[in-house]
């Protein structure tokens, strides 16, 4: 049934793979660099993996699971989508350390940010969860970001951890910029300047780039849930709701704004 499921799956994909380019292709020279190794021979995986990097750069990671599933079920030779999936999986749990064991096998002969990439998940948090965000492997990821930076994903994740003092905004100004001029998508970069407004209490601007974020990608459900989550801290409970909803029409699985939708229904009662 499972392998049922795939080959339907693929079939849709197929029929798209001519649409823009997301986040994680860029239209760069594919001279020696040290850009993470991805891909494999199977062009049908390696758009899979795309997919999936696009899906994780607007945390849209219900989706984002099932495109690096599919991936190793095509390709086994890949490493990257075992990180992805060791990320995904729970702590402590046997395919956490089954997708950690792979992707260290598989990167064995990958280059220096392959490795690094793959590096992300050897410390353990106090809950047992192999992560590759957070504090404690943001320098790893500016060192990937270093060693090669027109690398988008890197460059994405690296800016991502920045702080307010280490120059964040004008970094994310940057790169939206370049994104834009070399025919990246870049919607995930209109969402974490919000979220960097939101957070540092400018919420016009805030408001303004998740407006942009919706704008630049309509059929996500991540840009809805990002409005969702401005309206809702903003007490305007209304508009929040309306927006968790269009989540949850555009991807009837986005688990957080099933959540978000039963909270504010609670209030409003």
């Amino acid at each position: 049934m499972k392998n049922l499921f795939y080959l339907f799956f693929i079939s849709l994909i197929l029929t798209s793979c001519d649409q823009k380019q997301p986040e994680a292709q860029a239209p760069e020279a594919e001279a020696p660099s040290l850009y993470i190794e991805w891909f494999g021979t199977n062009e049908l995986a390696n758009e899979m993996v795309r997919r999936g990097m696009e899906h994780i750069m607007n945390v849209e990671f219900d989706k984002a699971f099932v495109f690096f599933e599919a991936a190793i079920q095509l390709d086994s030779t890949l490493f990257g989508p075992h990180v992805m999936l060791a990320q995904f999986s729970n702590a402590n749990s046997e395919n956490q350390e089954l997708h950690y064991a792979s992707a260290q096998t598989l990167v064995a002969n990958k280059n220096a940010n392959s490795k690094l990439f793959v590096s992300l998940l050897d410390e353990k948090n106090e809950k047992g969860k192999r992560q590759v965000l957070g504090a404690d492997n943001h320098m790893i990821w500016k060192k990937m970001f270093e060693n090669e930076p027109r690398g988008g994903f890197m460059r994405y994740w690296y800016t991502f951890g920045m702080t307010a003092e280490e120059g964040a905004e004008d970094a994310l100004l940057k790169m939206l910029e370049d994104f834009k001029s070399e025919g990246r998508n870049y919607g995930a970069v209109l969402n974490n300047l919000g979220y960097f407004y939101m957070k540092n209490g400018n919420m016009d601007k805030a408001k303004e780039y998740f407006e942009r974020y919706c704008q630049n990608r309509p059929e996500g459900y991540n840009s809805h849930d990002s409005m969702g989550e401005y309206y809702f801290n903003n007490k305007d409970n209304e508009n929040s709701l309306l927006h968790y909803q269009m989540a949850l029409d555009n991807y009837p699985a986005a688990s957080n704004a099933r959540k978000m939708i039963a909270e504010i229904t609670a209030l409003m009662k």
